[in-house]
């Protein structure tokens, strides 16, 4: 991890990177769901098309899904995306993050931090009360960031190969 943790700035996706985005994340959505054992390969990229265009039917302008390109503060470069969904829970709002993306070249230097801490932010100023994610088992980085930054588990599925 970089000495220096790196500033981040949110932006709305443009259409012109959301076209890419979401074929990248349906393509990985479906891989993760096929690591986890939940999909087979054969049905796993048209079951990942089918959950983004329930929760994305009219993509960018989808209401409730924020979805947004990271850039690093200081050079602009683009290093990751996120998406944030505004949903009722348990009689309060929360802001789920369906995805968060570090560009492959911008990993291990900060930026998923950077990244969580800032669409935390947002969601605050979206009129969120709590922030949830879901994240697979097998992706333990992920895991240790999302406890480091206070998230708690609330649900665990397991499973036994036989």
């Amino acid at each position: 991890m970089a000495k220096n943790q790196p500033r981040v700035t949110l932006a709305p996706m443009v259409e012109e990177e959301f076209g890419p985005y979401l074929r990248a994340s349906i393509r990985d959505f479906a891989k993760q769901k096929t690591i986890s054992g939940e999909w087979s390969e054969f049905e796993a990229v048209a079951l990942s098309e089918a959950d983004y265009a329930r929760l994305l039917p009219d993509g960018l302008k989808s209401p409730d899904q924020h979805l947004y390109s990271v850039r690093d503060a200081e050079s602009g470069e683009r290093v990751a995306a996120i998406w944030i969904a505004l949903r009722p829970k348990g009689g309060r709002t929360e802001g789920f993050i369906y995805d968060i993306e570090v560009l492959e070249q911008f990993r291990g230097q900060g930026y998923g931090r950077a990244t969580m801490l800032a669409g935390i932010e947002r969601a605050r100023e979206l009129g969120a009360e709590t922030v949830g994610l879901h994240v697979f088992g097998h992706n333990a980085p992920a895991r240790a960031l999302y406890r480091s930054l206070g998230f708690v588990e609330t649900n665990v599925s397991m499973s036994l190969e036989l």
